[in-house]
């Protein structure tokens, strides 16, 4: 609970950083605003991102251990030692995250708890689907009496087809990953040249047919389309990153660094390249 209240103290921060620049910084000192918006938005959106990221990380590397703990498994049962000697031998090695949940699997099946229930309660603990799933597998040949190091192995070979798979499909996607980056790279280049170039020499004050108000009243301005571009910026990296993500690691949680990535990068460059226009011009 304390990290969740951590992390909500940073969202409340950013919040209170963006509140204040918009309403007092913004009309008195137009240079500081761009810097503080960056300020509050990453104190807001880095801290929880890297907390989902962190434990979407911990469940791949669990899925990955959990393949090797398979694999030491059955070959503990091969030589001929029973279940719980065999999990009592594999429990002595590193699985890294994954090692807690194989000791308590361990003590529980050594304590005289029946292997599905403490199987379960591992399952649990993982978090995770794909391990979830081959343990699912493993009790149902468990209470049908079937052979466990048989079905070890068969779910041994099936995790490591789905790491290849992976592994392949990483580097498959790595190129339109980086046409991703590019594509939002040149997007961010035309609304610069517009920023920069196009909307100094458009003339604001001619009323065109009617066409230079807009709804409302409000007649179109530079800080209009200044807005609008920021808005396409922040829009455009958040969805630009999140597609990479589910691209490149197959979660939309993985793509948020990519999103804050882009954002940070299409942001800074934009807003920098306004100021360079308010004192050309």
């Amino acid at each position: 609970m304390y990290k969740y209240t951590f992390e909500f103290a940073f969202i409340v921060l950013g919040i209170s950083i963006l509140t204040f620049n918009f309403t007092y910084v913004a009309p008195a000192i137009p240079f500081i605003f761009p810097i503080l918006n960056v300020l509050g938005g990453l104190l807001a959106v880095i801290p929880p991102t890297l907390l989902f990221y962190a434990n979407f990380k911990k469940r791949k590397q669990m899925e990955q251990q959990f393949l090797i703990f398979i694999k030491d498994l059955t070959d503990s049962i091969d030589t001929g030692m029973t279940l719980p000697m065999a999990l009592k031998n594999v429990s002595k090695k590193n699985y890294y995250f994954l090692s807690p949940g194989v000791n308590r699997l361990a003590a529980q099946v050594d304590w005289g708890i029946p292997f599905e229930k403490a199987l379960s309660i591992f399952a649990k603990g993982t978090k995770s689907f794909l391990v979830q799933r081959s343990i699912t597998t493993i009790i149902q040949t468990y209470r049908v009496g079937g052979k466990i190091a048989d079905t070890l192995r068969s779910i041994g070979e099936s995790l490591l087809t789905i790491e290849q798979i992976r592994k392949e499909r990483t580097t498959s996607v790595r190129t339109q990953v980086i046409t991703s980056y590019m594509i939002y790279f040149v997007f961010i280049l035309i609304l610069v040249t517009l920023q920069v170039f196009l909307i100094p020499s458009l003339d604001f004050n001619t009323d065109v047919s009617g066409i230079g108000n807009v709804a409302g009243g409000e007649a179109f301005s530079p800080e209009l389309y200044t807005q609008s571009f920021t808005m396409f910026i922040l829009i455009q990296g958040l969805f630009a990153g999140l597609v990479t993500g589910k691209l490149a690691e197959s979660s939309i949680i993985a793509g948020f660094k990519h999103s804050i990535l882009l954002i940070l990068i299409g942001y800074t460059l934009f807003s920098m390249a306004s100021q360079f226009q308010i004192a050309l011009f």
